[in-house]
């Protein structure tokens, strides 16, 4: 990377974290452009040299979050281990590795304000999708392998990500229901109880 690329890069992070500390602290109807770029310490114009408006940042703050978890999803995944039970565990415990590198980001994207916005905006939409596939993938091998009992991969995939999403994101932001390690604990015997083939 050039000097020229690498000191645009960085102003746009600094208009990244700027807004982020912004919009986290007043909202971000109540956080103004002019503001975002005088705690970045540039000008108003150069803001829209990388967005062209305020909803294009919350853009960006969402892209980024679904787009870590989505390469994590397909580092963990790209290999079929041969417990795939164990395979869910360390994915779990990679995804809320993920969510508490990003905890600023998801406290913005989950304030009640923007996060209908977000969900307005469907901009995850494609990520999650990928990542459903992917964990689709993993249940469909346990299914072929007799570790998990018949289900429709899709549904299940969405189902587990579901549960999981939102138990570890809510006790990283709210230590609701519980304790992180409790919850990673209980959300593996969920998990099991969920996919293991009946007992005869």
């Amino acid at each position: 990377m050039d000097r020229k690329m690498k000191k645009s890069e960085t102003t746009k992070e600094r208009i990244v974290t700027s807004a982020l500390k912004l919009i986290g602290q007043k909202g971000f109807n109540a956080t103004p452009v002019r503001e975002i770029v005088a705690e970045a310490g540039c000008a108003k114009g150069t803001f829209y040299l990388y967005f062209e408006t305020k909803m294009d940042l919350l853009k960006h703050f969402a892209i980024q979050l679904f787009d870590s978890f989505n390469r994590m999803f397909q580092a963990e995944l790209s290999e079929l281990e041969d417990d795939p039970f164990a395979q869910i565990d360390r994915l779990f415990d990679r995804l809320y590795a993920t969510m508490k590198e990003s905890e600023g980001h998801l406290r913005l994207l989950h304030n009640g304000e923007i996060l209908n916005l977000v969900l307005e905006q469907n901009f995850g939409r494609p990520y999650l999708e990928a990542i459903i596939g992917q964990l689709a993938g993993v249940l469909q091998a346990g299914i072929d392998g007799g570790y998990f009992r018949p289900v429709d991969p899709q549904l299940y995939a969405r189902i587990l990500f579901g549960i999981g999403h939102e138990l570890l994101e809510s006790a990283l932001l709210h230590a609701y229901p519980g304790t992180t390690e409790t919850v990673k604990k209980e959300l593996a015997a969920i998990i099991r109880r969920i996919l293991a083939q009946p007992k005869e």
